[in-house]
């Protein structure tokens, strides 16, 4: 068999030349000059909004509406990573040469995803051999197996019980063909039978054999007897495969063994690893094309319930999918006699709709039932006669089971198969999800279904830019601040104003999500993708329409938004075939977009936000470009690199003594003896918050009354004083182009900074804004850091407050509103210049806060919500 590493040298070696190259020990060269730095910062937005658009693409394509083959997702591949590297050179260059680990980085991600495009799994030998089930590495599905993987979210994304246990992984299984020297003999029987010398039955026999008699690798055994070596627990061990339960079901094709003492695991280890290469294994990994790709095995050991009644949840009744019921199939004792269709089984037909009322039950004659073997394993066991014609669940239990059930469904974004299992003392466990399969098409046409949503009120129709086709409904949830970030039921429809990258930890919960700005190539739109919400941005009047509360349905496909549910387009989504998900290339797509897409990186303030925090290419350029905007905004630091740039002063009546740095088209060539006037600004930015600073009333010079308390402090305060974070003092410094500022403004004690660029674009459109500093004590400066972060989070900010220090960002908005957002900066800057000293208590801080609002909004900003 080929080793799973040959040929990925050739993947990493230019990027590994092009390091030696670049960082190799050779004198000091010059600085970049400041136009340098800039042309690279250029290049590097055009290759971030390069990188976005890829992802978008094969977000897309994820969605069955195009046909695609190995070759496209090999050239994309290679495509993103030739733009990384370009972006991680130009973060390098600009830094200086702060981020090389960012080279590494890239080795780390790429070479899985080379790995994944041969049918090959990339394990890297600091993967553990055992892995707790609490602690699973969500990012790894190569690692710990589909199913291990589905629980693993389970518990830490819905905080739903599942039995305690472990994982012994994917990497455990290679060390186990390497020491035994099987790898080899596997790949020459696997290909006599592709070549018809041997059946399946001869060449299982044979895999088989040498896995039986395989000896467990110490380091592997020693790993797995301190998992056990204290419990008294019997265990049921478990196939996970690489796949199971994800891309495709193995339901019932792999060994599961129940109720094993501890002394027994590695003998059941043995015999689970052994099913990878049973005969139907075989038949099933050939008739779902994956017979070119690895095979590996990990296995999940869990704590045994001892279950009084065990079975099987259907989200959808697969006999009636338009009935809009689920189904529950209960057996008393343990469940295998309901998913192997072995014993007598109660059928319980409920409403998905709360309340959940019960349609109809069929109660079967219950005569025997599985239960544990004393000794361990599994045996039959007589039900008293008294018991034998009674349901097997309560009502409450049902209940349980079937809220459970449906927050599965909307996590996974399918239909669900759950197993389930209730303990003695009343406790309900999930013991497996899966996505139920449809033997064929279900239900209506899409046509039909269209003709059906026009008999529904609609709300919104024709509007938007389709980020992610679908289906959603739920009821209306408006998102304008942490707190209600935090406070987000599950199954909303999301509301918001503009998509941006820290909404991401909120995405899996949304049943649709609703943009009255934003692109389909942003950030949220590609974690609105990877979780298969459907997703509209660009709805004109969403927040003013759709009211919180609101029950709505979203069909973005056709761009329209119902008021109330549409049951039949909801049953349609659930149901339809999606035949491409069972192609080769569509789970080799699926896989690729777990290391592409995903978003980690999303506060920048985290000790996390790191070369070494990023785990997919997503995360590498949301690093790359937040450390980018960072340095341009250290302008102070790069004043000796600003040769051979244009530098202006701003004369007018505002007493800023402004220097400005023209990069080119940011002042009108028709001024005069590098003094410009206002009029003579052309740059987008700067004339905005001009506009801001300059309305009339905005910045007074009248004296403000001070308490002695706020006398005091400013006596005492010192320029030696200022907070972690502000930049060191000096002139007043502007960086601009035609679409470019960057700002740094030291108004006495007051230090404010903005980077923001304005283009027709808007996926190119920022704005950052920093303050931090006062004249006060820490107490009142603290005051008004919470004044500026309530007035900007009001405004469609997303704000951070460390102390004085405010940090506060907003993206990917029209060239118009971001206008309006830097007039309404420039106005805060003089409200709020010597408000410190006003704020004498906590109290004062709403009423300034609405004063401003009152006074300054409808006259440059965004419409509250």
């Amino acid at each position: 068999m080929v080793s799973p590493w040959s040929g990925m040298s050739n993947v990493i070696r230019p990027l590994r030349e092009l390091w030696g190259r670049l960082f190799q020990p050779r004198p000091k060269p010059a600085l970049a000059s400041f136009t340098e730095i800039f042309d690279h910062f250029q290049e590097l937005l055009r290759d971030h909004q390069q990188v976005m658009e890829l992802i978008a693409d094969l977000g897309e394509k994820s969605g069955g509406e195009y046909i695609f083959d190995r070759k496209y997702l090999a050239d994309l591949t290679e495509r993103l990573k030739t733009l990384l590297l370009r972006m991680v050179n130009g973060l390098n260059l600009i830094t200086p040469r702060r981020y090389v680990d960012l080279y590494s980085t890239l080795d780390r991600i790429f070479l899985p995803l080379d790995a994944e495009l041969r049918g090959r799994l990339s394990l890297s030998a600091e993967m553990p051999y055992v892995v707790p089930l609490k602690e699973l590495p969500l990012d790894r599905p190569e690692l710990t197996g589909g199913k291990a993987n589905t629980l693993g979210r389970v518990i830490q994304s819905l905080h739903l019980p599942v039995p305690d246990g472990f994982v012994i992984t994917t990497r455990a299984y290679r060390r186990f063909l390497e020491q035994n020297q099987l790898e080899d003999r596997m790949h020459a029987l696997l290909e006599s039978w592709a070549s018809g010398e041997m059946d399946e039955r001869q060449t299982a026999r044979q895999l088989q054999y040498g896995i039986l008699g395989g000896v467990v690798p110490h380091e592997v055994a020693a790993a797995v007897k301190r998992r056990v070596e204290k419990s008294e627990s019997y265990w049921a061990v478990r196939s996970s495969a690489y796949g199971e339960d994800a891309e495709v079901s193995f339901a019932g094709i792999h060994e599961s063994l129940l109720h094993v003492p501890p002394a027994d695991i590695l003998p059941a280890y043995r015999k689970v690893l052994a099913s990878l290469f049973s005969a139907g294994a075989l038949l099933y990994r050939n008739t779902m094309g994956m017979l070119g790709e690895d095979a590996a095995m990990a296995v999940l050991c869990q704590e045994t319930v001892s279950s009084v009644a065990a079975g099987v949840v259907h989200t959808l009744d697969v006999a009636d999918p338009q009935a809009n019921s689920l189904v529950i199939y209960a057996s008393l004792g343990w469940g295998r006699t309901v998913v192997e269709g072995t014993g007598s089984v109660d059928r319980y037909v409920i409403d998905r709709a709360p309340p959940h009322k019960i349609r109809t039950q069929e109660i079967s004659l219950k005569r025997t039932m599985l239960g544990p073997k004393p000794g361990g394993g599994e045996e039959e066991i007589s039900v008293p006669r008294a018991e034998q014609d009674k349901p097997a669940l309560s009502g409450e239990v049902m209940q349980t089971l079937v809220q459970w059930a449906l927050v599965l469904e909307r996590y996974f974004k399918r239909p669900q198969e759950v197993e389930w299992a209730l303990d003695g003392e009343g406790r309900c466990w999930v013991l497996q999800s899966r996505g139920l399969m449809f033997p064929k098409a279900q239900g209506w046409a899409r046509e039909d279904v269209v003709e059906i949503g026009g008999r529904y009120s609609a709300l919104l129709q024709d509007c938007g830019l389709v980020a992610h086709a679908g289906v959603g409904s739920g009821p209306v949830y408006h998102v304008d601040s942490d707190a209600k970030m935090n406070s987000m039921p599950e199954g909303a429809v999301l509301v918001i104003k503009y998509t941006a990258p820290w909404l991401a930890r909120i995405v899996p919960r949304a049943s649709a999500i609703i943009a009255e700005r934003g692109s389909a190539a942003g950030h949220l739109a590609t974690i609105a993708r990877e979780f298969r919400v459907p997703t509209l941005v660009g709805v004109e009047g969403a927040t003013r329409v759709l009211r919180d509360g609101m029950h709505v349905t979203v069909d973005t496909k056709q761009r329209v938004i119902y008021e109330g549910q549409v049951h039949e387009l909801l049953q349609y989504e659930l149901v339809r075939t999606l035949a491409f998900e069972e192609t080769p290339e569509f789970r080799v797509l699926r896989r690729l977009l777990k290391r592409i897409a995903p978003l980690h990186l999303i506060d920048p303030q985290s000790p996390g936000f790191s070369p070494e925090g990023c785990t997919s290419v997503h995360d590498v350029i949301r690093f790359i470009h937040e450390k980018a905007i960072e340095e341009l905004m250290n302008l102070p630091s790069l004043v000796r690199r600003f040769r051979g740039v244009q530098v202006w002063t701003l004369v007018s009546d505002l007493p800023l003594g402004l220097k400005i740095l023209d990069l080119g088209g940011g002042i009108d060539p028709r001024a005069r003896e590098r003094k410009a006037m206002p009029g003579d600004l052309l740059s987008a930015p700067l004339l905005a918050l001009w506009e801001g600073l300059a309305a009339p009333g905005v910045w007074s010079t009248d004296p403000v009354p001070v308490d002695l308390r706020g006398m005091i402090s400013s006596l005492t305060k010192t320029r030696a004083e200022p907070s972690a974070g502000a930049p060191s003092p000096g002139a007043n410094l502007a960086v601009i182009s035609d679409s470019y500022m960057n700002l740094h403004l030291h108004l006495g004690y007051h230090f404010n900074l903005i980077d923001a660029r304005l283009e027709p674009d808007a996926s190119r459109n920022h704005i950052y804004f920093r303050f931090v500093g006062g004249v006060t004590d820490m107490t009142r400066r603290s005051r008004r850091a919470q004044l500026l972060a309530s007035i900007l989070s009001r405004c469609d900010f997303k704000v951070d407050t460390r102390g004085d220090l405010v940090v506060a960002r907003i993206l990917h908005l029209p060239r118009e509103d971001m206008h309006n957002q830097l007039r309404l900066l420039g106005r805060l800057i003089g409200f709020t210049r010597q408000l410190d000293i006003q704020l004498r208590s906590d109290e004062d801080i709403p009423h300034f806060v609405e004063s401003f609002l009152r006074e300054h909004l409808p006259l440059g900003a965004m419409s509250l919500r």
